[in-house]
C-alpha cells in the first residue's frame, strides 16, 4: 500500500516542475528567494547549510526530507502562501517598478550640516522591506553604510519607556508635535520639550536612559538595542561625525542651557554629558537592510522577525508609533501623516524608516533632501507606494477601492473583486458594476454559490443593470449550483420585460 502523501511531499513535488521525481539544490533556495526568505535567514540555517554540502546533483524525495525537515514550519509557510504577503514575487516586482521610477527624481540637495553628509555620493539610492515574518527584499546598495542621524530618537524613546514607563517618560517630555515654524527654543504649555522626537526632547531622552552609567556605557547599550532590533546586525559608529558636530552645535549647547536654566534636568548633572551621549547617537552608522528589520520589529510590536526574540514591549511600541505618526517628519508630519497615513521617521542624512503596523518596516535612503529635510526621492516612493498599495492606516474605510492589498492571495483578491461586482448587481448599481467592468473584471465570474451578477441583477428585477451586462456578451445561462438560471430567476419575480429581454438574447430556463 501506497504511504499517503504529507506536506513535504507536496512541496517537493511542487519543486518537481520536470516531473521526473529530482531537483537540483538551487531550485529550493530560488523558490524561498521567491517568497521572500533569503538564504542568510538564520531560520533556514540548517536547510542552507545541509545544501552547501552537495554538490550540484540532483536531490531526490529522501534526500529532500533529511534537508528541509529541520525547518520546515517556516519553508512550509512560505511555500504555500502563509506568510504575511503571500505573492512576494509579485509584489516584489511591484516596488521594483515604483523603485526604477523613483530613481529617476533627480531634484533635492545634500546636507551640508556637517563634513560627512556632504561627501556622500549623492545617486545613493536604497531600499529594504522586511515583513512581520521575515520576508525580505533589498535594491539598491542595501548594505552600504550612513549616518542613521535622528532616528535614534525612536530608538532612545523606546529605550527609555522601557526602564521607566509612559508615565515616568512624560513627566519630563510632552507628546504632541511642535507646531510650524516654533523657535527651537520654546517649550509647551507645561514648559516641557514638545515630544521625544525633537532636539529638546532627544535631549532630555539622553538624560533618562540609563543615569548610572557612564556615556561610554550608554551608548554601547543603546548600540546593543540596535543590534538586538536588527536581528543581529550591530551598527557601525562615526567617530569623525561626532567631531564634525561639536564644530557646528551652538543649537544643542544653547538648548541644553536653557533646558537646565529652567530646571528640566536633574540637579548636579553634567549636561556635555547629555550632548556627548546624544552626538554619539547621531553618529550610529546602519543600513537599509538593518533598518528595515528594526522597522519590521516594531510592526511587529516589538518581536524582530528574524530572531523571534521580543526585544521591546508592545505598549512601548504602540506609544513609539503614536508619536512617530504625528511628530516623526519634522514640519512636515502632518502632511505626511494626511496623505501617506503611516509612522515614520526622517532625517537630514536622506533617510526615512517607515512602519507598517502588523504588515512590515521599510527603509529608504536617498541623500538628495528638500527644503523640509526629507529624502526627495524617499517621499517621491512612499507617495506612489500608497497609491499602489493599501496601506494608508485608513484605506481600510474605503470598500471598493482600487488599490492592491497584498495581504490577499491571488484568490482572496479575485473573490473580494467578485463578491463586490456581485454586490453592486444586486443592488442595482449600474455606476459601480460599469466602474468595475472597466477595471478588467470578468463578468462571469461567480460567487461561492456560482451566482454571477446577472444572476443577482435579474432577481432583484434591475432592468438597467442586465441591459449593461448582456452588451457585454455575457453568458445568459450560467447555473447556479442548484442548477437555477437568470432566466428562471426572472420567472419567479415575474419581471416580464427582464423575461422578454433575456429571451431575445437566448436565455434558456
Amino acid at each position: 500500500m501506497e504511504k499517503p502523501k504529507d506536506t513535504i511531499d507536496y512541496i517537493f513535488d511542487a519543486l518537481d516542475i520536470e516531473a521526473n521525481g529530482s531537483i537540483k539544490k538551487s531550485d529550493i533556495i530560488e523558490a524561498l528567494n521567491r517568497h521572500g526568505i533569503l538564504e542568510d535567514d538564520l531560520r533556514i540555517k540548517e536547510t542552507v547549510q545541509a545544501l552547501n554540502k552537495l554538490d550540484d546533483s540532483r536531490i531526490y524525495p529522501e534526500e529532500f526530507r533529511k534537508i528541509v525537515s529541520p525547518n520546515i514550519t517556516l519553508i512550509e509557510k512560505a511555500m504555500t502562501g502563509k506568510l504575511i504577503i503571500p505573492d512576494f514575487n509579485n509584489f516584489y516586482s511591484f516596488i521594483t517598478n515604483i523603485y526604477n521610477r523613483t530613481i529617476l527624481n533627480k531634484e533635492g540637495e545634500i546636507s551640508e550640516h556637517i563634513q560627512e553628509l556632504k561627501i556622500v555620493n549623492p545617486e545613493n539610492y536604497s531600499i529594504s522591506i522586511c515583513t512581520i515574518d521575515g520576508q525580505r527584499l533589498n535594491l539598491g546598495p542595501h548594505d552600504r553604510p550612513f549616518l542613521a542621524r535622528s532616528l535614534c530618537t525612536p530608538i532612545n524613546y523606546c529605550i527609555a519607556l522601557e526602564d521607566l514607563g509612559q508615565e515616568e517618560v512624560h513627566k519630563h517630555i510632552g507628546r504632541a508635535p511642535k507646531e510650524k515654524g516654533f523657535h527651537y527654543l520654546m517649550l509647551n504649555n507645561e514648559g516641557l520639550p514638545h515630544n521625544p522626537l525633537d532636539a529638546g526632547g532627544a535631549l532630555m531622552i539622553s538624560s533618562l536612559i540609563k543615569p548610572e552609567l557612564n556615556s561610554d556605557k550608554k551608548f554601547n547599550f543603546v548600540q546593543n538595542i540596535w543590534t538586538n532590533l536588527s536581528g543581529g546586525i550591530k551598527p557601525s559608529f562615526n567617530n569623525k561625525a561626532v567631531l564634525s558636530e561639536k564644530g557646528v552645535a551652538d543649537i544643542e549647547f544653547t538648548l541644553a542651557y536653557f533646558m537646565r536654566q529652567n530646571n528640566l534636568f536633574p540637579k548636579g548633572t553634567n549636561i556635555n554629558d547629555y550632548i556627548e551621549f546624544l552626538f554619539s547617537c547621531l553618529s550610529i552608522e546602519t543600513t537599509t537592510e538593518a533598518l528595515s528589520v528594526i522597522a519590521a520589529t516594531l510592526a511587529n510590536a516589538g518581536m524582530c522577525p528574524k530572531t523571534g526574540e521580543q526585544i521591546l514591549k508592545p505598549e512601548t511600541v504602540k506609544n513609539c508609533l503614536s508619536l512617530m505618526y504625528s511628530s516623526g517628519m519634522e514640519e512636515y508630519s502632518s502632511e505626511f501623516a494626511f496623505s501617506i497615513g503611516l509612522p515614520a521617521k526622517s532625517s537630514i542624512s536622506g533617510v526615512i524608516m517607515i512602519v507598517i503596523p502588523n504588515v512590515m518596516g521599510i527603509a529608504i535612503w536617498s541623500p538628495k533632501i528638500n527644503k523640509d529635510a526629507i529624502s526627495v526621492r524617499g517621499l517621491d516612493f512612499c507617495q506612489k507606494l500608497i497609491q499602489r498599495f493599501n496601506f494608508h492606516n485608513y484605506d481600510s474605510l474605503i470598500k471598493t477601492s482600487d488599490k492592491i492589498n497584498p495581504r490577499l492571495t491571488k484568490n482572496e483578491v479575485r473573490m473580494k473583486g467578485v463578491m463586490a461586482l456581485i454586490e453592486a448587481a444586486s443592488r442595482g448599481d449600474l455606476f459601480e458594476v460599469q466602474r468595475l467592468a472597466s477595471t478588467g473584471m470578468d463578468l462571469n465570474e461567480g460567487d461561492y454559490d456560482n451566482r454571477t451578477p446577472i444572476h443577482l441583477a435579474v432577481s432583484e428585477g434591475h432592468l438597467n443593470v442586465v441591459e449593461f451586462l448582456i452588451s457585454k456578451n455575457v453568458d445568459v445561462n450560467p447555473k447556479d449550483r442548484w442548477g437555477g438560471t437568470p432566466l428562471a430567476d426572472a420567472r419567479r419575480g415575474n419581471y416580464e420585460k427582464i423575461i422578454a429581454l433575456l429571451q431575445k438574447n437566448n436565455a434558456r430556463d
